[in-house]
């Protein structure tokens, strides 16, 4: 005689459900871990980036300045009066900043921070989950 019970239904659904639970737990902990990873590596290249940026961004406003200095000297020398040809380059540059500016800020506005990604493998996971169990 065969000493060992098959299983029942619900024996077999208790082990699937604490299965699952431990898997999703496994998936988790691995998910806050790489997440981790990924949050120390990207502050540590946004840091560095920045700061290549800002020495850049040093350069070219001296750059800026020189050229812009330059366009009025040859205002002057075009015969423009000096104060003149400092409002006329002044002016153009105001209205150079301030489009660039707007750009800026619309292209800042552009990006949706939801993770439609994520929410949509959770949804399908929760399906798979839920038609396995019935």
């Amino acid at each position: 005689m065969n000493t060992q019970e098959r299983p029942g239904v619900v024996g077999l659904v208790t082990d699937a459900l604490g299965r699952s639970a431990d898997l999703i737990q496994t998936e988790i902990r691995l998910a806050r871990v790489e997440i981790g990873e990924k949050a120390d590596a990207l502050r540590t290249s946004v840091v560095s980036g920045l700061v290549m940026m800002l020495v850049g961004t040093v350069f070219i406003i001296g750059a800026l300045i020189l050229v812009l200095q330059a366009l009025v000297a040859a205002l002057i020398e075009g015969g423009v009066a000096p104060a003149l040809a400092i409002l006329i380059v002044a002016g153009g540059s105001a209205v150079g900043g301030i489009i660039v500016l707007l750009a800026g800020k619309k292209t800042i506005g552009a990006v949706d921070p939801t993770p439609t990604r994520t929410i949509t493998s959770l949804q399908s996971d929760a399906r798979m989950a839920k038609e396995s169990l019935t």
